[in-house]
Order: structure tokens, then sequence, then C-alpha cells
């Protein structure tokens, strides 16, 4: 028997469904599994599937079907049956697995004499890096997100207001939802999907994940937050602007002018060595200068209660993190830059952009206008 020097993978779950996607260059769309050695990698997947993964994946992967693995029948919808049965034509009694790894077909190696390794770490942190190839796909998203986000602008710019102070488009009101709704559209027209993505107004952008619900109003902030993937590639877009429909008060344009200074100073600060948490320290620094505090208040954050920012690849969320772990930042590395100040009676503002960093600073995927006041 011989030990593997590599790591075996269920799609399924997440992130190893999109670390076999960026191995393999095979999406998922059914349960399968991969393994990745140092000589070699291997898909095992439904006959069904075989055909297609011959064509679509890698140069070099071995494409299996469980037929091909010698299971019985009743065995040939089981994962745990198709991955002991590849450990054992390969007659390997060791492997690894990453943490995300199903508790299930973990008992039955073990069981079955198998000894398996948990990983501490990303079974592909070179996915940080992004390729050339990768980068334009990137691009390509970002530039769906944008013309989404252009398209919510306008929309909100057009809406007239009522006497309660409610947006509405012609003698309709203007909702969170038939923003998300036209944003959806355009993302479909750039072969993209939009999910779950944020129209917050008021105090539903002040929890930074509130998607926002019902009518608009001028004079609050609204928070946008659009986050498509493309339907060809896998590669997510994420852009965040905050706008306010009529004339904003002035605590409010205090609050969004220093949130636009964060990420401009920020964004200044993106360069090869740079760590993570020095970006995010320098945002926390002029907030607090500024007077802008961050705690709790009656049980409620508020202030600055997230990170700067995040890696975006075939995850939304990914390596290198901006925030408080040191992350040192590398050319190739696509990170978001997304400061935000929140407080209850007063709102949420929030403004990102994913950018590329170069040899000697960044540069945006795709540039899109930050106005305030519509």
């Amino acid at each position: 028997m011989k030990e593997l020097t590599g790591i075996i993978m269920i799609a399924g779950s997440s992130p190893s469904t999109t670390n076999i996607r960026y191995l393999s260059n095979f999406p998922p769309p059914d349960p399968f599994l991969f393994m990745k050695t140092a000589e070699q990698n291997y898909l095992v997947v439904s006959s069904m599937e075989k055909g297609r993964a011959q064509k679509e994946s890698k140069p070099g992967t071995i494409v299996l079907s469980v037929k091909d693995l010698s299971l019985r029948q009743a065995s040939r919808r089981k994962q745990g049956a198709w991955a002991l049965a590849l450990l054992r034509k390969l007659k390997m009694t060791r492997v690894k697995v990453p943490a995300d790894f199903p508790a299930a077909v973990f008992q039955i190696l073990e069981k079955k004499g198998i000894k398996v390794t948990v990983l501490g770490k990303s079974p592909c942190p070179e996915r940080s890096v992004k390729s050339k190839e990768e980068i334009a796909c990137l691009r390509e998203s970002q530039r769906a997100a944008v013309a989404g986000m252009k398209k919510a602008i306008r929309l909100i710019a057009a809406a007239s207001i009522d006497s309660k102070m409610q947006l509405r488009i012609g003698k309709e009101l203007l909702t969170s939802e038939i923003v998300r709704r036209a944003v959806h559209a355009t993302l479909i027209e750039h072969d993209c999907i939009g999910m779950d993505t944020i129209i917050a107004g008021g105090d539903h952008a002040v929890d930074c994940h509130n998607k926002g619900h019902g009518p608009l109003y001028a004079g609050q902030a609204i928070v946008m937050d659009i986050f498509p993937r493309s339907e060809k590639h896998g590669y997510w877009g994420d852009i965040t602007r905050t706008v306010c429909r009529g004339p904003a008060s002035p605590e409010l344009k205090k609050l969004y002018n220093t949130v636009k200074a964060a990420q401009q100073g920020a964004l200044r600060m993106v360069k090869p060595g740079i760590s993570g948490d020095e970006i995010h320290k320098g945002i926390q620094a002029l907030f607090e200068k500024r007077g802008y505090k961050t705690g709790c208040t009656d049980g409620k954050n508020e202030g600055f209660t997230h990170g700067t920012g995040h890696g975006v690849g075939l995850n939304i969320h990914e390596l290198p993190g901006i925030g408080t772990v040191k992350n040192r930042l590398e050319p190739g590395n696509v990170v978001t830059i997304e400061p935000g100040l929140y407080y209850f009676g007063l709102g949420g503002v929030r403004i990102e952009d994913t950018v590329v960093v170069t040899e000697k600073g960044w540069k945006y995927l795709a540039p899109c206008e930050k106005t305030f006041e519509l």
C-alpha cells in the first residue's frame, strides 16, 4: 500500500465545491468526488456526467464513473462508497480531507481502516492570487454589478416624492423589492445571477445583511449592495453604493462624507506587502478621530461593525481578508474595500469597490460613480 500525498474532496459542501471547480474546471451540478494528489487528479462522477466531465475538465484529469469503481447498484448513490472504492482502487490507506468534509463519509472511511487527517488550512491557498484569465472573469462579473447599480441609481433618481416623503414611480410606491427586481433583471442581461441583493433604506441598513423591504423614503440613506455570480464561469462581482433621494440632513451628509473619506484613504493604502489589518486599523482611527464610536447601545451594535474587505473569486467571500487578521496583500489578489458606519435613527452608509492588487498599487475591476444626493 502507498500513502496518499494529496486530498480528497466531495462536491455539495462549500467551499469544497468551488475548490473542485478551481482544480478541475468542472462545475458540479450534482454531488461528486475529487481527488488531488501530487501526481494526478481524479474525478468520480455519475455515468451520465462522465462524457461531459471528460470534455470540460482540465487536461490530465482522470475521470471515472461509479461503474468504473465496480460498485454494486445499491452503492452507486453513496459518496462514502465512492470514496472508499477510489482509495482501494489506488491502493491508498491514508487521506487528507478539508474541514468541511462530510462527517458521515469520514466515519465510513475510518471504520474501513483508512487513516483520515483533517487539514488545518485551505486545500487551495493558491486561489487567493488570481491568474489573468480569472481577473478577466471577475472583471466581467463586476461590470454586471456596475450595470445593476446604475439601473438602481437611475430608478431612485427618477422617483417623485409624495406628501409622506415616500418615493414613487408614477402612482406606484417605490420599494426595496421593486429596485431589487430591476437590478436582478439587469444582471440576467449580463448572464449573471443576483443573490440576496441588498436595497435597504433607513434603519434597515443598520443591520448590514438586512436585504431591505417596503417603501423607500426621501431624505434617508439607501444602502445598495450588489454581488452577482456569473452563470458562465462562476466568478463573482461585488459593489456597494449609498444614495439619498432629495436633500439629506447635515448629520447624514457628514456620515456619508466620513465613510467616503475612509474608503479613499483605505484605497490609497492598498499595495503589495501591506497587511490587511493595517488598512482596517487606519479606517478605525479615522472614524474615531471624527467622533464616530463603535460599540453596543441598548443591546444593538453600532458604528463600524464589520471588516474592511474580503477576497472575491469563485466564492463571494474568500482569502485574503482585510480586517483584524494579518493577511499581507500580493499582486493578483482581488479584494473589496468597503468601510461603513451604522447608527439607529440616522441610518447606514457603506461604500464598496472591488479592486485587483497590482505590482505598484491597485486598479478598479470596473469603476462606478459615487454620488450621494440624487
